[in-house]
């Protein structure tokens, strides 16, 4: 791989912002990656902040898996209860607003069991 703004220079590593090649001269080692030198610096940094948060909110919904179906599971029995049995009639809004949370709960609960299954 030749370096982006060098052709005849051979290229050390990629961007981790823009993912060209580039030359010892153009490379600015970040500690974590390396950016094209002077220009993509702030944006690779900001591209590693994004990806350890997004570690941190993994591993987060990985430690409490069930909040997301619990909480979901409550307040969808509370408004179908409220709509159901809450008044002499029926409330559409209460009741449409209860299975949605519960449907949600139902898919929050797929959607941990597939994040347990992953390594």
């Amino acid at each position: 791989m030749k370096c982006f703004y060098h052709p005849n220079e051979s290229a050390v590593g990629v961007c981790k912002a823009c993912s060209k090649g580039l030359c010892p001269d153009c490379t600015a080692d970040l500690g974590h990656g390396i950016a094209c030198k002077n220009k993509h610096e702030p944006r690779a940094e900001d591209l590693e902040f994004m990806t350890i948060k997004n570690i941190k909110a993994f591993r987060a919904v990985k430690k409490f898996p069930l909040s997301g179906v619990l909480f979901n599971g409550v307040m969808g029995l509370i408004f179908l209860g409220f709509g159901l049995f809450g008044r002499a009639e029926i409330s559409w809004l209460s009741t449409t607003l209860g299975a949605g949370f519960l449907v949600f709960a139902l898919l929050a609960l797929i959607q941990s069991q597939a994040v347990w299954r992953e390594k």
